[in-house]
């Protein structure tokens, strides 16, 4: 398990870029932050943002053409990015788990679910044949799918889309891991099965005190599940802190574009949406200055010229951008 301390994770100043022939691609442009043992850690951003791509280098699940540029990747202070490949296969699924993002693409529709719960089982236990079923049997307990031993012998197209989420949670799950990175579990699925969902990873990060990285788009999604957020825009973090301060107390303009975007139950009808204006940048060709200055509704003339650092507004609350300071404390031209 983690440290005494608490924090079990640490990226520290991240950057990752990939490579055509032609370009360089900066999805992550140096990113740093903390998890904590038992904590639920949401990363959000819009497509492109760099979020998964992040999370994705924990396990070293960069593609082939993707290289981790500077920085360290901590894990009970071991770096995750100097480990050989034993260690890595140790670590992955047992240590740190990955919930994928495509449920039907990620599980091989040419076996059964029994099939590719067991595989994970045999490479990480000690458990017998007959051990590893019960085990399985307790695991879509644990994600309450019904029929269980029905559902063994199933191939995922025999499953709904909802089923198969569980599916990938079970799978994740196995080994008892200590931290659980969920990359978009509820893309794909309608509200009911999204509420479904969020509560059952609540109530296993409960049961079983395991940490979780909960990537997705959506702020609405996280507001109920996630003790800290981390906002990206472009590759960089642009405004991090609490939930609470993430919702009632943000004060990135990407941050509110964001939040407005999301529809409430109590929404008038004839109000329409305030989506953010203009579209995410090319990260093959990135200018000067902040990234969402030509989106932004504040956008100052400094904004063209220079990226705001992260602010420190108080401990747990920070912010990247130039209008949080006084005039005086503004870069001159």
């Amino acid at each position: 398990m983690g440290n005494s301390n608490g924090v079990m994770l640490q990226v520290n100043d991240l950057a990752i870029s990939f490579f055509t022939k032609k370009d360089e691609i900066q999805a992550v442009r140096g990113i740093s932050y903390e998890l904590n043992r038992g904590e639920v850690l949401g990363i959000v951003g819009e497509s492109g943002s760099g979020k998964s791509v992040s999370s994705h280098a924990i396990l070293r699940l960069t593609p082939d053409n993707g290289v981790v540029k500077s920085g360290e990747i901590l894990f009970e202070g071991n770096d995750i990015l100097k480990m050989d490949k034993k260690q890595m296969e140790k670590l992955r699924g047992d240590r740190i788990s990955m919930i994928f993002q495509d449920p039907m693409t990620a599980l091989d529709p040419l076996f059964t679910v029994e099939y590719q719960l067991n595989e994970s089982l045999k490479k990480h236990t000690d458990l017998s044949k007959e051990q590893r079923h019960a085990r399985m049997i307790e695991l879509l307990d644990l994600v309450e799918i019904n029929q269980p031993e029905r559902r063994l012998r199933q191939y995922p197209h025999e499953l709904s889309g909802g089923m198969r989420q569980r599916i990938m949670i079970a799978m994740a799950l196995s080994c008892n891991p200590d931290i659980l990175i969920a990359d978009e579990p509820t893309t794909a699925l309608d509200v009911t099965i999204q509420a479904q969902i969020i509560d059952l990873l609540k109530d296993l990060k409960e049961r079983l005190g395991m940490a979780i990285i909960f990537i997705t788009h959506d702020l609405g999604v996280v507001s109920d599940i996630c003790d800290k957020i981390i906002v990206m825009y472009a590759g960089k973090v642009v405004e991090e802190g609490t939930s609470r301060q993430i919702f009632y107390e943000h004060t990135h303009p990407y941050t509110q574009g964001l939040l407005e975007s999301v529809p409430e139950v109590d929404t008038p009808v004839e109000q329409r949406l305030k989506p953010i204006p203009g579209n995410p940048p090319d990260m093959s060709c990135l200018r000067e200055g902040c990234a969402f200055a030509p989106r932004c509704p504040y956008a100052m003339s400094i904004c063209a010229r220079e990226d705001a650092p992260l602010i420190e507004l108080d401990e747990t609350h920070a912010a990247a951008c130039w209008k949080l300071l006084k005039r005086e404390e503004v870069p001159a031209v």
